[in-house]
Parts: C-alpha cells; sequence; structure tokens
C-alpha cells in the first residue's frame, strides 16, 4: 500500500528482484517452451512457392496467390508433450517427420461459392484447397474439402506405374472427360484376385481393383514428406466423389515409443490423380474430453451465478443510491468501443484471408454482429465497474487510491509512479514463478493454438495488447473489488482472503494460456491466484490490475521469443516496449511528481450526494424538535371553552405552528399559522414569529395591531421570498365574541349551533413578510364572530384539505365541512379524532407530504 514513510530502499530492492525473475522467466521459457523447438526458417515465399509447384503438378490450378501461413498441430503438441520431454524428443529427425506438430498451410483459392450461400455465417466465401507442408517445405497433406476434381482428367504416367510397363493399351487412352466411365474401380472377389497385368481397353470399360488403388497411392506417397518405410497399408475402399467413384487408402504408422497413431488417407482417382492426403491423429481421448466438458460447464456455471449476483448488488445498491454512474459509464463506453475494434481485426482478417468478397451483406452482418457485442459489453462493463467502486469505498476504500488520483486528473505523482514500478515488477515475479511452477510439476505442458496470433488478426500486437487489458481489466475488478471487498465486510483473516483469491483463480482461470493436465492448470493457477492475492493485501487495486496485466502479455507474447522468426515476434517486441514505457513513467513520476501528503482526495459524487441528504436530514430533525418543543404542551383550561388541538408532523417539517396565550382571565388568544420554507430556516422563523407575538399581546390594542407589527418585524429580518400565513384571534368568553385577522391563510370554519350552519370566514389578508408595513395595513381586516353555546371554531393549515389519497386526489374543505356537519355534537376532542381517523382512512397508507395541524375550540 501507499504509505508516508520512505520505501525507496524497499522499492528498489522490487525492481532488483523483478529484473531477476525476468530473466529467469526468459531462460526457464526458452528451455522448456515447446515452439522452441519449432523452425520456420524455410520462409512463407519459399513455402507458398513450393505448395504453387506441388498443385499444378498434382492437376489441379488457381488463378490467386495461396495464403501461407506457419501453423501448429496443438492437438498432436499435447498428446506428445503428455508422454514425452517434447524438446529433447522433437530433436530426433525421425520423430519430427513421423509428428509433424509445426508445418506451413497453403489455401489456394479455386471457385466462388454460388451466391446463395453469402449469407450464411459459416461460409468461407470461397472454395478452397489447402496444401500442407513439412517445415522444410515437403507435402504432407492435401485438403480438398469442397470436392474439387483436377483439372486434368487422367495422369498416364501414374497409371503406368500402377499397371507396369508391360500392359498394353494406356498410351493409347482418350483423356477426355468420358474417361471416368471407361475407368472404375470396382473391389469385389474377382477383382481382388486378377493379375494386375492386365491390358487396358482404350474404348471399353475398364474395371480396376484393390492392387492398382494401391500401387496409384503409393506413386503419391513417394512424392511426399513422409517416410514411406515407417507406415504400413491398413485399409483400402470404395469412396465416392462427387459424380465418380474414388478409393481411400490408408496408412497407418507403425510407431511403439508414444502412444500416438497416425493416419494418412490417401483418396485418389481411377484416372490416376490425387483427390485429397488427410492427415490423422485418432487418440483415446475420451476422459480427458469429458473433464474438459466437466471444467468448461462448471466453469459457465460458477460464471452465471456470478452475474445473477452481481445484478443482484447492483439493484440493491441503485436503490441505496451508492453508485458512482460517471466512471461507470465512461469504461463502459470505452469498452464499448475496444471489443467491436477487436472484432473487426479478427473478422475482416478472416474474411479476406479466406478469398471472402467485401459486399453490402458481409458488411451489414457483421454491423449487426459488432453492434450486438458493443451493447453487451458496454452494459457488461457497466454493471462490473459501477458495482466494483460501490463496494470497495465501503468496506475498502484505501484500494482506490491510486485510481482516484487518475479520476481527478492527477497523472503525474509519486503515488501512481510507485504504482507502475511495482506492478510491472511484480509481474515479472508471477511470470517467474509460473515457469518454476511449470519445470517441477508432474504432467505440466504448454497447450498450443493452431494459429498464431501474429496469423489470425490484423494488427496483432494491438490485439492481444487490447485482449489482454480488458479481459484483465473485468476479471482482477470482478475478483477483488467485488467479491473480495463484499467479503471483506465479514472476514477479516489475510489468510483466509487469500485462499479465497486463489479459488476464484481456479474457477474463472484468468490465464491467456492453457497448461498441463487437469490438476497440473489447479495446482498452477490456484498458485498464481494466492500470489496475486498476497500482492492485493500489500498494495492497492491498480498495482495488482498492472501486475496481472502485464504478466499476461509475457505469457501471451512468449511465442514471439521462444521461437527463432516467430510469426508472434510483433506482439513481442510491443510488450517490451511497454514495458519500457512503464519503467519511464514510473522513474519519470517519481522525479517529477509530488509526494501522497501534496495531492488531494477524492470523494465520489454520490458521497457528496449523500452526506448533503444526511445533513439535511438532521437540519430537519433539528427542526423539527425546535417547532415542537415551541408548541403548547397541552390545551389551556379556560371556563367555558373545550379546546382540542394537534400538529401532525410530515417527514419533513413545514414550519406549521400554533399557540395560546392569555390576555386577561377572560380573553385567550389564538395563533396558527405555516411557516414557508422547510428546515432550520422554517423552524427559526416560527421560533422568531412566537417570540414577537407573545411580546405584542402584553400589550394588546387588536388582531390588526398585532398583525401589523408582527408583519414589519418579521420584514426587517426575514430574506425576501420567506413569508407566514397566519390566523391571530382572541376569544373572549364573557363577552362571548371571537375577533380575528387573517394574514393569507386557510379560511377559519365556525359552527352556529343555534343554526345548524358551518359557516366559511376569509377576511381580506396578506401573509406576513409579503407586503411592507402601508400597504399590509390597508388590505388586513379584523372579523368579529358571536360566540355562543355549543358554537364550534375551526383552524387548520393547508395540510388537512391538501391530503392526498394513493390515487393522487385532495381530502378537500368539502369533504371536512360535512364531516363537522355531521359530528358537530360531540366534544372538541372527540370531533378532532373523528377528524384524524377519517385522514387517516382517506390516505390509506399514502405518503404524507406535509404537516397537519388543527385547533377545534367550542363553547360549553
Amino acid at each position: 500500500m501507499i504509505s508516508e514513510r520512505d520505501t525507496l530502499k524497499q522499492d528498489l530492492g522490487l525492481v532488483v528482484a523483478g529484473l531477476l525473475a525476468a530473466a529467469l522467466f526468459f531462460w526457464l521459457y526458452s528451455e522448456s517452451h515447446p515452439l522452441g523447438a519449432a523452425d520456420s526458417s524455410y520462409g512463407e515465399t519459399a513455402a507458398s512457392e513450393a505448395s504453387v509447384e506441388i498443385l499444378q503438378s498434382l492437376g489441379f490450378y488457381s488463378n490467386t496467390r495461396p495464403v501461407t501461413f506457419f501453423k501448429i498441430n496443438g492437438s498432436l503438441a499435447d498428446s506428445l508433450q503428455k508422454q514425452t520431454s517434447f524438446r529433447d524428443f522433437y530433436e530426433d529427425e525421425r520423430a519430427r517427420s513421423v509428428f509433424p506438430v509445426f508445418y506451413w498451410s497453403s489455401s489456394f483459392k479455386m471457385e466462388e461459392l454460388s451466391p446463395e450461400n453469402m449469407w450464411d455465417y459459416s461460409s468461407d466465401q470461397a472454395k478452397t484447397i489447402e496444401i500442407t507442408l513439412s517445415e522444410n517445405g515437403e507435402l504432407l497433406a492435401l485438403d480438398n474439402r469442397y470436392e474439387i476434381l483436377p483439372s486434368k482428367n487422367a495422369d498416364l504416367s501414374v497409371l503406368a506405374y500402377a499397371f507396369g510397363d508391360s500392359v498394353e493399351g494406356i498410351s493409347n487412352l482418350r483423356t477426355d472427360s468420358l474417361i471416368y466411365q471407361r475407368l472404375q474401380f470396382q473391389f469385389d472377389e474377382i477383382e481382388r484376385n486378377t493379375d494386375v497385368n492386365t491390358d487396358i481397353n482404350p474404348e471399353g470399360r475398364n474395371f480396376l481393383g484393390e492392387r492398382i488403388a494401391e500401387k496409384i497411392a503409393e506413386y503419391y506417397f513417394r512424392s511426399t514428406g513422409w517416410p514411406q518405410d515407417q507406415f504400413s497399408l491398413a485399409e483400402v475402399e470404395e469412396v465416392s466423389v462427387g459424380d465418380t467413384d474414388g478409393a481411400k487408402v490408408t496408412y497407418r504408422l507403425n510407431e511403439s515409443s508414444v502412444r500416438q497413431v497416425t493416419e494418412l488417407d490417401f483418396t485418389v482417382l481411377p484416372t490416376g490423380t490425387l483427390y485429397s492426403i488427410e492427415l490423422n491423429y485418432p487418440v483415446n481421448g475420451s476422459q480427458s474430453l469429458n473433464l474438459d466438458q466437466i471444467k468448461t460447464g462448471i466453469r459457465m456455471i460458477v460464471i452465471l451465478l456470478g452475474v445473477f449476483w452481481i445484478l443482484i448488488l447492483l439493484f440493491i445498491r441503485f436503490r441505496l443510491r451508492l453508485i458512482d454512474i460517471k466512471p461507470a459509464v465512461l469504461v463502459a463506453v470505452l469498452a464499448g468501443f475496444i471489443f467491436p475494434f477487436l472484432m473487426i481485426l479478427d473478422i475482416f482478417h478472416s474474411h479476406v484471408y479466406s478469398f471472402g468478397e467485401i459486399n453490402i451483406q458481409f458488411l451489414f452482418r457483421q454491423l449487426l454482429n459488432i453492434g450486438i457485442v458493443a451493447a453487451f459489453t458496454s452494459i457488461s462493463y457497466f454493471v462490473v465497474c459501477a458495482i466494483a467502486d460501490s463496494l470497495t469505498r465501503e468496506h475498502w476504500a484505501e484500494k482506490l487510491r491510486t485510481v482516484d488520483l487518475i479520476r481527478i486528473g492527477h497523472f503525474i505523482n509519486k503515488p501512481l509512479a510507485l504504482t507502475f514500478i511495482r506492478g510491472i515488477s511484480y509481474s515479472f515475479m508471477l511470470a517467474a514463478f509460473m515457469a518454476l511452477l511449470m519445470l517441477v510439476l508432474p504432467e505440466s505442458w504448454f497447450s498450443l493454438e493452431n494459429d498464431f496470433s501474429g496469423n489470425s488478426s490484423y494488427l496483432p500486437n494491438i490485439h492481444v495488447l487490447l485482449s489482454n487489458l480488458v479481459v484483465m481489466f473485468i476479471t482482477v475488478q470482478a475478483i477483488f473489488l467485488i467479491f473480495l471487498s463484499k467479503l471483506r465486510s465479514s472476514v477479516t483473516a489475510s489468510a483466509v482472503l487469500v485462499f479465497f483469491v486463489a479459488l476464484a483463480f481456479i474457477l474463472l482461470n484468468p490465464l491467456p494460456v492453457e497448461i498441463g493436465s487437469l490438476t497440473t492448470e489447479l495446482v498452477t493457477v490456484g498458485s498464481i491466484g494466492l500470489a496475486v492475492g498476497w500482492i492485493y493485501l500489500r498494495e492497492d487495486f491498480l498495482t495488482t490490475f498492472i501486475a496481472s496485466f502485464f504478466f499476461a502479455n509475457l505469457l501471451s507474447s512468449s511465442g514471439g521469443w521462444v521461437m527463432d522468426q516467430s510469426p508472434d515476434a510483433s506482439i513481442f517486441y510491443s510488450t517490451l516496449i511497454l514495458i519500457g514505457a512503464g519503467f519511464i513513467y514510473g522513474f519519470y513520476g517519481l522525479y517529477k511528481g509530488k509526494s501522497i501528503r501534496d495531492l488531494p482526495k477524492f470523494v465520489p459524487d454520490y458521497i457528496n450526494e449523500l452526506a448533503q441528504e444526511e445533513r439535511i436530514k438532521q437540519e430537519l430533525q433539528i427542526a423539527r424538535k425546535v417547532q415542537q418543543s415551541f408548541l403548547p404542551e397541552s390545551t389551556p383550561d379556560i371556563a367555558g371553552l373545550d379546546i382540542a388541538a394537534v400538529c401532525k408532523p410530515a417527514y419533513e417539517t413545514g414550519g406549521d405552528y400554533y399557540d395560546f396565550i392569555s390576555l386577561n382571565e377572560d380573553q385567550l388568544a389564538v395563533v396558527i399559522g405555516d411557516v414557508s420554507g422547510k428546515g432550520i430556516q422554517a423552524a427559526f422563523f416560527m421560533t422568531f414569529t412566537k417570540g414577537v407575538l407573545h411580546a405584542l399581546c402584553d400589550d394588546f390594542k387588536s388582531t390588526i395591531d398585532v398583525l401589523t407589527k408582527t408583519n414589519k418585524m418579521f420584514r426587517r429580518n426575514a430574506n425576501r421570498g420567506t413569508f407566514i400565513s397566519l390566523i391571530f384571534g382572541v376569544v373572549d368568553v364573557k363577552e362571548e365574541i371571537f375577533c380575528f385577522s387573517r394574514a393569507g391563510h386557510n379560511p377559519l370554519l365556525y359552527f352556529n349551533s343555534s343554526e345548524g350552519k358551518l359557516q366559511e370566514y376569509t377576511p381580506q389578508g396578506i401573509g406576513l413578510g409579503m407586503a411592507a408595513d402601508n400597504l399590509f395595513r390597508k388590505n388586513i381586516s379584523e372579523q368579529r364572530i358571536s360566540f355562543k353555546k355549543d358554537d364550534i371554531l375551526i383552524l387548520f393549515t393547508d395540510g388537512v384539505v391538501e391530503a392526498t389519497s394513493k390515487t393522487n386526489t385532495f381530502y378537500g374543505d368539502k369533504r371536512l365541512q360535512n364531516l363537522i356537519k355531521n359530528h358537530h355534537k360531540l366534544s372538541a376532542e372527540e370531533l378532532l379524532e373523528r377528524i384524524l381517523a377519517d385522514l387517516d382512512s382517506f390516505g390509506d397508507g399514502s405518503e404524507q407530504h406535509d404537516d397537519m395541524t388543527m385547533l377545534i375550540i367550542k363553547k360549553k
């Protein structure tokens, strides 16, 4: 991890150890890697020319230059590595000749495919013939999968060899298209026992037996690079070849030193021409196949379960608003461009080198594929990056320190410089560690791909580097930032965490190479997982990712240097350049960059937003406490009055306020109001207004006078735009009068018991703080109401009549008034409880959005 202490000596030692590990890795790999036995010195040009010559000599003609690549027989290489010390075994020329692991392949375009196949996704867009040559350019196989007949109808010299020079009639054969009717294979008992030295009837039909087929095949066998004395005839059978017939002559290798069968199938025509040479390596690998299928199945199940788990985490954390979208979107966009770019390099390379035509159908089909891939990868990377950042910040935030420096634009600094230096040094150590494991573990070998990366894509160096970048980026995030961060919330023991990293590596196997038997793979990948887990505990995420990325590049580029004149040489050189650039950046950052104490800390937007919301919640709680503390603890006990009051707060305070102020034994001032805004400000102005009203009531003259002076004081102290709606009234018990003034508040309801009528009073008035003194005084009036026995006064705030149901309809004034009319005989407390119950029933569990405050005063 990044530390304030001086780690110069430690880091210098790490670099030295990394360079020594790199030397060990290059040495061990060059000694043990099977590609070191390959020999491509014959050259692509010579192989192409030899293939053209062989193709023409066999009677096939192509108007295009062949596509020639140096290739590997991966399954054969695996089989031999399992049984032998491959490098020593392959130095034997005999073994090299009968087990051609490395070979030259030249593909020739013979014909265009028919138009109806242009939309076939598996179509190669052209009929081809593939010539396989040994490392030194000798014929090994002729792949004629499209069943193309030779251009020449017959080869009389081959027939002469097959029948013997004494047979008459061969030289008189007409080699026109009807020769396939005059010469046919027929393998029956009579023909098997017939002497091959039979005269040929140039005009009639001639049936050729097995011995003739054997001799034709033998002729072509002699012209190949296979050691004929090492093979024995195994089988001869008639086969159908297009519209004619042929014979497949099978030779099998007489080899007992390894459990590996080599079979050559020569398909020849009765006209003496060669149709194909198929090279087969049948091996009893059913158990291995089943193990591979089980391994792949388990891996896919683990990945699918991981995907579902991550999606659940994303949903949960989205609801909690714990997702930082910006970096996740940026990574998703980049992945959405990189993956299609890699697809384009692959698809167009494969299509062009398969002699495909670039047309509208092809472009449209590929654009559709690329679009689907781009969408899928963008979504995948967004989900993983969003969850990874969120979980790690919650459980292990220090692991993202250097990543945060990049996010805030600080690219040249000492922490980032050390991250690159350490990461590259660790990658060398990982590579050397793996090389040692491959050396000491039994049944360890390198499983080779059939094609070199340099022969399978345009810009292979860029392709490999970008592939390792995107694969390692999402893999390391999933393992460390998601899985390990979540695990750390309940487990803190380092050994346990490292063990689970090893388990994740075993299940996912993020290494870019296939190695050894299943046991060897599990041990090797698990050991690498332990090492990478240890690096993560010691360092941070970015260091671990850099170490993993460069480690993957070292493995991927190994084919570029263990073999001379390798098609992957550019990949290796690009890796070296990238390593050099990483070290240069690191040492430059150490020299020029700022130290960690001089760098700012990064806080994601969602954390700031949550902190702001938390502060708002705290303010609302404080405001609610202030509001509640200034409300009357109980209703006053005044002879002749039945009083009930309630203030039912919403989740967010709106500043509702009610109060009772005793003027004398017979007069009681009543106040109800609603302060605009929320939070601390609303609570403050409610407190301020309460203090002003209490002070003014000491020298009470009229309700207009009190509200006018309150407005003046409020205007002096409140911000413009802040106001209070208010009703201030005085109940005179002795005179049985209620006089009040309204400052922009809801109507006052009065139930006249003698008449049985409910009246609504809305005397003129403007909210406090909304107008200057003169304008306020001109627009306020005082209303006087006779207040006799059983009469009722109802004062309320807008939260009552504006309460909403689940269907977003308002409670409304009419429903409130009807309820009061129907239950006016109840006491003030009972009537208030009936109204509150009706409000609850109307809301039916819907959220309350505003305070509900109500005063009920009934004359006894």
